[in-house]
């Protein structure tokens, strides 16, 4: 086994030990009296939304345990405006994430929607593997009506390895709003996520990059949908610059009784980056499998 082979099977093997223990343990707590719940027939609505809806929506009341892996292709190598070569980023990551609902209640007047994201990033010149780019955030559902519902919640972003990111902590919050059309076909949302942490750089704490991300996703029939995917638009608050990507995604939604198989895969290019000093691939490629278990509410 060559040295990149070894130090993937060494750096997922931590990483999946750690993403089953959280899987594990939060199922113990709420997944089992979650799938005791009366069973919801197959493509039936769940509190007025369609099963199809909720597979792309990320603020549906069910659990979902996603595992993807992305890679990325070809970066720019221009020269930014401070003089010096544009920096390569990683080669890709390994992402889980999972949402672990609490639903509202006698005893909760909202519903909690925490959200754990863990990636095992590939560096680019080595090809080592870290934990990076991890955070939770529980996005409070403060008001739902007929057809979309919006949130905010605190965020809390995870210490990167070394070379892997930021290793220090960060805090900050993120808010959602949603809104479905056209008979549940057609899913809008806007996601924002705000973080403050220190600085390598300059050992301030400073504001990290506003991190937009709209969502458009259109129900094809039969589970099949497009949508924009992971549109996330950013903007530096020191220097005031931008990036925006683009992203297309294709995906099929296997509905069963009790849960939903969620599947995609998603092409993505930076459309816009201009003064943007961070790295930027021309090609990124994403494949996506979740599990998703709605809840009757």
């Amino acid at each position: 086994m060559n040295y990149r082979a070894s130090a993937f099977v060494r750096a997922s093997s931590e990483y999946i030990k750690g993403a089953c223990l959280v899987a594990a343990l939060m199922f113990v707590v709420d997944v089992a009296p979650a799938l005791a719940q009366e069973s919801q027939s197959e493509g039936a609505a769940v509190s007025g939304q369609s099963r199809e809806s909720m597979a792309v929506d990320a603020t549906a009341t069910q659990w979902s345990y996603q595992f993807a892996i992305e890679g990325n292709y070809e970066y720019q190598a221009d020269t930014l405006g401070t003089g010096g070569v544009r920096p390569e980023g990683p080669r890709g990551f390994l992402q889980f994430r999972l949402v672990a609902p609490i639903p509202k209640s006698e005893k909760l007047p909202v519903t909690l929607l925490p959200r754990l994201t863990l990636r095992l990033i590939e560096e680019q010149d080595n090809g080592n593997y870290g934990i990076g780019q991890s955070d939770i955030f529980i996005l409070t559902i403060l008001n739902q009506w007929a057809k979309g519902r919006w949130g905010l919640g605190p965020q809390i972003n995870f210490p990167a390895k070394e070379g892997f990111g930021n290793p220090n902590w960060g805090f900050g919050f993120a808010g959602a709003i949603t809104q479905r059309e056209l008979s549940d076909k057609l899913f809008l949302a806007v996601l924002l996520q705000q973080v403050w942490s220190k600085q390598e750089s300059s050992g301030n704490v400073e504001a990290s990059p506003l991190g937009i991300n709209a969502i458009i996703a259109y129900q094809l029939g039969k589970g099949w949908y497009i949508g924009n995917g992971e549109f996330v638009i950013r903007h530096n608050w020191q220097d005031n610059s931008w990036f925006v990507p683009l992203r297309i995604r294709v995906g099929k939604a296997f509905i069963g009784d009790t849960k939903t198989w969620n599947t995609y895969i998603e092409y993505g290019t930076a459309l816009e980056y201009g003064d943007w000093n961070g790295a930027v691939a021309d090609h990124t490629v994403r494949i996506n499998i979740q599990l998703q278990i709605p809840m009757k509410m």
